[in-house]
């Protein structure tokens, strides 16, 4: 293994709450990744208040550790002033980055916070060199990509647009591209896109008259291959888990930390990650149905410490050779991953020797019965935690000049303000001041938040008593310090009108054309015989493998030579590709546009039509951001999947759901 990639991993853990910040960073993690209450991908998370975000950006930044801020959600134009306040206080206390979905906040962020630096979500469906390109000219530093990509792909890709790029390694997966799934926003009119995803992928379905879990993904676990990665060159590793337990939270930080280390020192490192649901490396081997889902049992999130052997009256023998405490929630499960009890470890005896524990509680369930760790219940001081640790002072260059009058410059960063005081100025007699004298005094800022660095330039030999001083350095330093704040609060305040301003000139001038053209699928497309090029639109597949990229862009241009010049992008990295090339643009179900921003960027970028989504208020859309639109007339797309779907009718609650098969993807889609 390169010394030079150890060097620079980082270990990613989520902090969803901060319990869990405090744990990750206590068990190795080198950043967490948190979001406030709203604009985040996990907003059923605990999540944190402006408050407790501030503690916990302090409390990272004093262990030498970094903090990513999710603004990974699609946000809408009345959100923007709120998520301005928001950047303000990131770029305040100086977040090491932003985890952004939305292509409009991007550019609001390239726009008016160009100090901040930007992480692309893996929401942002970033799954081949051209969209890793179009990202990195946005001003993007690095990608998270999606999980669905094999190690093969993310070589390549890293070879051909060199940047930083982040991986997931545990934890969680969608059955959709992340992105690329309206199963939630259909369902339930709760978008995944905008953090209230209800994962209706867990939910059971009834296949020719059984119950199955056919959406319902195995856990990721990289551990066993993680070496591979590292040796291709990717070291920024990500564990999935905002919703998880603390407990959980420590005890995965924990493994890949112990492994990281055990692989830099060539060690062998034999323990298994704490157990999920069932586990798979993923896309990474075998992109098979079969060996990434798990359909016949909902699965537990948990470690996994043994089985009930016995069901009493009042309690119940459980077999484990796990260590248990006083305090672990233990969830009890049946055969088919049901609950069947949840609770404490309060009341148990353990036997050491037949290592049963007796665990006092009353259930009533027929065996096999499994048990799982899901958490641990104690009392918890981390917010007094968080608050112990002081601010980092303000670093302010002062110099202080003394004639007739006391002058002082001070200098924070590129705020630079001068004071004039008129004090009794004595002629030295007999105990002339000297500049390390003021140089020590005013280098003692008391309780205000400053670190000084102080010269001094005296013109004559003079007196100044030193309580004089004493008290004209407390009146400097409380001015300077309501200066400063004033400053700060002028800046963002004028950011949050330029912002306003901003969306408010857009929409005056936000017309799109409507168009009645014919719109066909790619696949529709190859077979089908037509030379109006005029009147139809070619949609480009949703999914492009790296490998069929070039032979996909050359069918374009083939197609634009014969006069087609109408396309349908389904993503935003296709606009690169087509910048000067005189054609007609939509974007279409994954595009997203819903904020004005989104819209200019769109429209900067000859995108002429838009597709109204199932994650758009389509009144509140075609009122305010919109006077044009295309609607196709095609299926209803639930979600966008690498896997090889089964051909079945999949029913939930009377709807019934078919898969549709394109070349490197499948759709979920109403049955007709």
């Amino acid at each position: 293994m390169k010394q030079s990639h150890y060097q620079s991993i980082e270990l990613l853990a989520p902090a969803g709450s901060p319990e869990a910040l405090v744990a990750a960073l206590d068990s190795g993690a080198d950043a967490v990744y948190s979001g406030l209450k709203d604009f985040n991908a996990r907003k059923r998370a605990k999540n944190f208040t402006l408050d407790e975000f501030k503690y916990a950006v302090n409390y990272v930044h004093h262990h030498n550790k970094k903090i990513y801020l999710t603004l990974n959600t699609l946000l809408y134009d009345h959100e923007l002033e709120q998520v301005a306040e928001i950047l303000n206080l990131a770029m305040e206390y100086a977040v090491d980055a932003i985890i952004v979905q939305d292509i409009g906040l991007i550019q609001l962020i390239r726009t008016y916070y160009p100090s901040l630096t930007i992480h692309a979500s893996t929401q942002t469906f970033c799954h081949n060199s051209m969209h890793a390109q179009f990202l990195k000219i946005l001003g993007v530093e690095r990608i998270i990509l999606p999980r669905e990509l094999s190690l093969h792909e993310i070589k390549a890709i890293q070879q051909k647009v060199p940047c930083e790029y982040e991986v997931f390694i545990h934890g969680a997966m969608c059955f959709s591209f992340s992105g690329c799934c309206l199963f939630s926003s259909y369902l339930f009119i709760q978008s995944g896109n905008r953090g209230r995803c209800l994962q209706p992928c867990r939910y059971p379905f009834i296949i020719n008259g059984t119950t199955r879990y056919p959406f319902s993904m195995k856990d990721l676990a990289l551990g066993p291959s993680l070496a591979d990665y590292i040796n291709a060159g990717i070291t920024k590793f990500k564990i999935e888990g905002r919703l998880k337990s603390t407990w959980y939270v420590k005890e995965v930080v924990s493994y890949y930390r112990k492994l990281i280390d055990s692989l830099m020192e060539g060690k062998p490192f034999k323990k298994e990650a704490p157990g999920l649901r069932s586990t798979t490396k993923g896309y990474m081997f075998d992109s098979s149905y079969d060996a990434l889902v798990d359909a016949t049992t909902l699965g537990v999130a948990g470690t996994y410490i043994g089985t009930v052997t016995q069901v009493k009256n009042k309690s119940c023998i459980i077999s484990t050779r796990h260590p248990l405490q006083k305090g672990l929630r233990l969830r009890i499960v049946d055969n088919s991953g049901k609950k069947v009890y949840e609770g404490t470890l309060l009341d148990y005896t353990y036997d050491k020797n037949k290592h049963s524990l007796e665990w006092y509680i009353s259930i009533k369930s027929k065996l096999p019965l499994s048990v799982y760790i899901i958490g641990e219940s104690k009392s918890d001081n981390t917010l007094k935690k968080l608050k112990a640790i002081p601010y980092k002072p303000y670093s302010v260059q002062i110099h202080i000049t003394i004639d007739s009058e006391f002058n002082i410059s001070a200098c924070i960063d590129t705020f630079t303000v001068q004071y004039t005081y008129t004090i009794p100025i004595q002629k030295a007699i007999t105990q002339e001041l000297s500049p390390n004298t003021i140089q020590t005094i005013f280098s003692q800022t008391a309780h205000f938040p400053f670190i000084a660095t102080v010269s001094v330039t005296i013109n004559d030999t003079m007196f100044i008593p030193l309580s004089q001083l004493k008290q004209l350095r407390r009146k400097f330093y409380e001015e300077l310090y309501n200066d400063y704040i004033k400053h700060h609060e002028s800046i963002n305040q004028q950011r949050k009108s330029d912002i306003i301003a901003h969306i408010a000139i857009i929409k005056k001038n936000n017309t799109a054309i409507q168009s009645n053209n014919t719109a066909y699928t790619w696949q529709h497309f190859e077979k089908l015989q037509t030379t109006d090029a005029n009147n139809t639109f070619i949609e480009l597949p949703v999914f492009v493998p790296e490998e069929e990229l070039d032979d996909t862009i050359k069918k374009i241009e083939n197609y634009m030579q014969s006069g087609f010049k109408h396309f349908i992008i389904p993503t935003y990295g296709w606009l690169e590709f087509f910048k000067g090339n005189n054609v007609v643009l939509c974007a279409g179900d994954f595009c997203y546009c819903v904020n004005s921003f989104t819209y200019k960027f769109y429209k900067n970028n000859s995108v002429s039509y838009f597709t109204i989504s199932g994650d758009m208020d389509a009144l509140d859309i075609t009122t305010k951001y919109y006077n044009g639109y295309i609607r196709f007339k095609k299926p209803r797309i639930y979600l966008v999947t690498r896997l090889r779907i089964p051909d079945a009718v999949y029913t939930f609650k009377h709807k019934q759901f078919c898969p549709q098969h394109y070349a490197n993807y499948d759709v979920l889609i109403d049955c007709e």
